[in-house]
């Protein structure tokens, strides 16, 4: 069983690296009721964020650091949701595409329609933070089965 597991994953990487389709970096959504749901998604996970946020805030767990820093990385998280629902709001107004990028000085609606194409980046420093308090857990937990 587990050999025939580790072969359907080597032919699996095969097909995926020797026969690829095309990749695109920016996922358009086609349909209008496609990206109406996927802003409730948006909507529904950044207030799920923020909820988790004032729940630890408000909580004796603010008191031990690891859940501070999952509880920062759950408001940046937030912070990241409403980021991609403006880009996500802007794009089909915005004069401006990705593969034709000019910076036009002085241009605020570049700006924002810009710094949200950039949201990635929130999400990596959001899932650091994540990682940071899971490790100062683990490191917590290691403390008290040495004692």
């Amino acid at each position: 069983m587990k050999r025939n597991l580790i072969i359907f994953h080597k032919i699996s990487f095969f097909f995926i690296l020797f026969l690829p389709s095309n990749s695109f970096a920016f996922q358009e959504h086609g349909a209008t009721e496609g990206i109406f749901i996927h802003l409730l998604g948006h909507v529904c996970f950044g207030s799920s964020m923020l909820w988790l946020f004032f729940m630890i805030r408000k909580s004796s767990f603010w008191e031990k650091d690891w859940w501070k820093a999952i509880s920062y990385g759950a408001l940046v998280l937030a912070f990241w949701n409403v980021t991609t629902f403006i880009g996500h709001v802007i794009n089909p107004f915005s004069p401006f595409s990705c593969p034709q990028i000019e910076m036009v000085e002085g241009n605020l609606g570049f700006l924002i329609w810009y710094f949200s194409k950039l949201d990635n980046l929130i999400c990596i420093f959001a899932m650091s933070l994540f990682y940071i308090g899971l490790k100062r857990l683990k490191g917590s937990l290691l403390e008290k089965d040495n004692e």
